[in-house]
């Protein structure tokens, strides 16, 4: 070859290398470490398929992680791709800061609004708008100890459980020692925010009118419900007194053998699949006056802000797929959202009733999300304090609350 072609040669191939730069978006989660570590697997994979395209992954495993991403919006920098906590997405969608996704899934030969459960689609909209698609979803369902259901010879919950049912369990399952002393409850409580809803609910009571922007607390079924679970308490001494501070509390106490029954969602399935030292499983809610459990998700959005709107649409592709989602429901316990995956999960050999999972996803409802989420939620737990402390009473604590919620929610109006 010619020494000055050569040299031409040469230079033009560095130029090229030196002005080649890779397609970049940021990618921001709030996940523990065992997820964490497969999302970077995921992302690892996804590089290999585009390798034009390199993923920036920022994870903050804290219950401040929502608040780090408001700080990103609001110092311009913002990810481009994010999960979003349910309870936050309408706060994010009602400021603008997320991109509606109707004309990019309608156009996509990957993902069709249809390959979702109905539901929970519904959860990523607002005003009718598609903002964010679900990562995964969640239900409410009941953890119960089977080798203390079998001691005391009851049947396990089942589908025909109700308010009764549920509460003669609960009775038979407290056990108290020489002393007087209660040393094992039937059930546990987390007497706050969204734990309550699904009592709430069975009695078809009310909470929020979103459409009218009302809060509804002081519904006759509603403090009918609270009642219930106040009763469970200082009437029949069958759970313990908690605060939400002590959150962790239910997994911990039905794991020594202390309570025989809790409320939760799948993700307290990790920790309890090692345990040995009992046999548990899980079943629907009991029913009152209806069957209802709370339909939860967690979404994954893209910035209104990004400027890569396309390869940040390509990644949401990828991770929601149904390959992908049985990778997290068979490593992580995550009840998928893909209507496909659903049916596979349901016939996983998972050591529980992963059909309870996918059922309640039909009787499943989306909790009220409000614009003013945490300012209207802390002024119900102040309420739901004093009503669990003994300190007002059900109806008085309701009617103060719903006061209360309606001057804040008027303001909007």
């Amino acid at each position: 070859m010619d020494k000055k072609i050569f040299i031409i040669y040469f230079l033009t191939l560095i130029f090229v290398q030196n002005t080649y730069t890779k397609q970049k978006i940021t990618f921001f989660t709030w996940v523990p470490f065992n997820e964490y570590k497969i999302n970077q697997e995921l992302i690892q994979e996804f590089q290999k398929i585009y390798p034009d395209i390199e993923i920036q992954y920022i994870n903050v495993p804290s219950a401040n992680a929502m608040r780090k991403l408001q700080i990103m919006f609001t110092a311009g920098t913002p990810p481009d791709v994010m999960s979003i906590h349910g309870a936050f997405f309408i706060q994010f969608a009602a400021k603008g800061m997320l991109l509606p996704l109707d004309d990019m899934i309608n156009k996509s030969k990957i993902l069709k609004i249809s390959d979702f459960y109905p539901k929970v689609i519904e959860g990523c909209k607002y005003k009718d708008i598609l903002y964010s698609l679900p990562r995964y979803t969640s239900v409410y369902i009941l953890f119960y100890n089977k080798t203390l259901f079998d001691k005391e010879k009851l049947p396990y919950p089942d589908y025909t459980w109700t308010w009764k049912e549920f509460l003669d369990a609960s009775i038979k399952l407290t056990k108290r020692n020489s002393e007087g002393l209660i040393e094992q409850y039937g059930y546990f409580i987390d007497f706050w925010g969204s734990r309550i809803y699904p009592w709430i609910w069975q009695n078809d009571g009310k909470t929020y009118d979103l459409k009218n922007n009302i809060c509804l607390l002081n519904d006759k079924n509603t403090i009918e419900a609270i009642q219930f679970l106040v009763d469970l308490k200082f009437k029949y001494n069958v759970t313990p007194l908690a605060l939400p501070i002590e959150s962790k509390t239910n997994v911990e106490m039905f794991r020594v053998g202390k309570v025989g029954m809790f409320l939760s969602g799948v993700w307290e399935i990790q920790n309890l699949k090692t345990e040995k030292k009992f046999e548990w499983d899980i079943a629907p809610l009991p029913k009152n006056k209806k069957r209802a459990t709370m339909l939860g998700m967690e979404n994954y959005a893209i910035s209104s802000r990004t400027k890569n709107k396309e390869i940040s649409f390509k990644f949401l592709e990828f991770l929601l797929s149904e390959k992908q989602q049985l990778i997290m429901a068979e490593r992580l316990d995550k009840q998928p959202s893909l209507i496909s995956a659903g049916k596979k999960f349901i016939k996983m050999k998972k050591g529980y009733n992963t059909k309870v999972l996918i059922d309640a996803i039909e009787y499943g409802i989306i909790p009220p999300n409000l614009e003013q989420y945490n300012e209207v939620e802390s002024i119900l737990q102040r309420q739901l304090d004093l009503i669990w402390l003994g300190k007002t009473n059900v109806k008085d604590g309701l009617e103060t609350a719903t006061k209360k919620i309606n001057a804040i929610l008027k303001k909007k109006n």
